[in-house]
């Protein structure tokens, strides 16, 4: 479904919870995603993934990590997806052929089975895509 995974010719990459937090841990930009892309984007953000930033107990910078994601996240349209948050996001990406973009291990073995991009950070450093974008 092209006219889904593209909205006004910008492609939808999808942020999980461990994704947001990267920024306070690794000085990362969101906006970066558009460079490895080399496309306009339109982020979003699943609403279930902002439900548990704020119920995850985190001390130290992990802290400061989750007040500075939580900051991030006002930036950028909200989706409303319910449930467990790789579930959730593995059924919009399965049904909206997206990019997502996650640090889960799991979640990334799971996406790559439906053949979903993923953006990811590489050696602590930079940003990737793995998957091919059409």
């Amino acid at each position: 479904m092209e006219t889904d995974r593209l909205r006004d010719n910008k492609i939808i990459v999808i942020l999980d919870t461990n994704f947001l937090l990267l920024p306070g841990r690794f000085n990362l930009r969101i906006e970066s995603i558009e460079n490895v892309v080399e496309r306009k984007c339109q982020i979003l953000i699943p609403t279930n993934v902002i439900s548990e930033l704020n119920k995850i107990h985190l001390t130290g910078s992990d802290k400061i990590s989750k007040e500075i994601a939580l900051k991030l996240s006002e930036r950028y349209e909200k989706i409303n997806l319910e449930g467990p948050v790789d579930r959730s996001i593995l059924e919009y990406a399965k049904n909206n052929k997206c990019i997502v973009a996650t640090n889960d291990m799991k979640l990334k073995s799971d996406l790559r089975k439906l053949q979903t991009p993923v953006i990811f950070l590489k050696k602590g450093t930079r940003l990737a895509l793995e998957g091919y974008i059409e």
